[in-house]
């Protein structure tokens, strides 16, 4: 029972601000590892050298492939970037395809999408929602490249 002028809570508040609190952290509501922080927003920042990385689209195995479709739909690791890109990288609710030849924020090569991965999304063109620098997720740099050569490999039939 409230009191005559006070505010009225409803039922429905608790259930949504879970809700919303669980869709969050799915969509990498997180901190970036605390050595990678300094990756900071640029999207040509990135946590490992470049020559340590191989962008030869050549060099992307079957296991890395497959190690970054486990992050990306979600069964390793602490996010699932398919909860804001879409199970196939298409057709999401609060992020760009991954699966098409249309880049917003990168220009679509192995090396920029893997940069734009540590870099994060602060000021999307198109969507409202960010993305935090590895999508909020602690990657290390096996797991980054491995997702990154998955969301390649979308577009790249």
């Amino acid at each position: 029972m409230t009191r005559p002028g006070s505010p009225r809570v409803s039922a429905f508040a608790l259930p949504l601000a879970i809700v919303a609190a669980v869709t969050f952290a799915a969509c990498g509501g997180g901190d970036a590892p605390a050595s990678d922080a300094a990756a900071g927003s640029d999207a040509s920042a990135s946590a490992a050298p470049v020559a340590a990385v191989s962008f030869d689209p050549a060099s992307i195995t079957d296991a890395d492939l497959a190690l970054g479709d486990s992050i990306f739909h979600g069964l390793i690791g602490a996010t699932s970037c398919q909860s804001c890109h879409g199970v196939k990288g298409e057709n999401g609710s609060a992020a760009p395809s991954l699966a098409d030849t249309a880049w917003l924020h990168t220009d679509g090569s192995f090396e920029g999408i893997y940069k734009q991965i540590a870099a994060g999304v602060m000021q999307p063109k198109q969507f409202s929602g960010v993305m935090p620098p590895y999508g909020g997720a602690p990657l290390d740099p096996q797991k980054h490249r491995a997702v990154a050569a998955y969301v390649y490999k979308l577009s790249h039939k």
